[in-house]
């Protein structure tokens, strides 16, 4: 079970992170897209999921990865990123929800530059339970 008293937490930003056109043109052939001169919408899940690493090895939170299932991915895009752009990651644990004895897990990351929120990143997360 995770520990519900992280809800409403936020980790510190991370250090800032310049967008390179290498990178998106890599995520862009990993997905088996010709067109990398634009960041591509789900290039920020590369930069939201390490940012919640310090969450994840916190044994204090009580996530066990290997009980992790990916449940949903939403991205809302406040301007259109760049190469060249610098982004910080301020994830923030938005809630746990049991059912059945599961955890679902809601963070939101937020995407900054130059101080402003860009992108905003939810990723919900299935943390199955103890078998009983």
């Amino acid at each position: 079970m995770l520990n519900t008293s992280y809800v409403g937490r936020s980790l510190p930003a991370t250090e800032p992170v310049a967008i390179s056109a290498d990178s998106v043109s890599r995520f862009a052939h990993a997905l088996g897209l010709s067109d990398t001169a634009a960041v591509p919408p789900t290039y920020l899940i590369s930069l939201t999921l390490p940012a919640a690493d310090p969450l994840i090895a916190d044994p204090e939170f009580g996530l066990d990865w290997s009980k992790v299932l990916h449940r949903d991915q939403r991205f809302v895009y406040h301007r259109e990123l760049r190469a060249g752009d610098e982004v910080s990651c301020v994830p923030t644990v938005e809630s746990i929800k049991t059912v059945a004895g599961s955890d679902l897990l809601s963070l939101r990351t937020e995407v900054r530059s130059s101080g402003e929120t860009v992108a905003e990143v939810w990723t919900t997360l299935f943390v199955a339970g103890d078998a009983a």
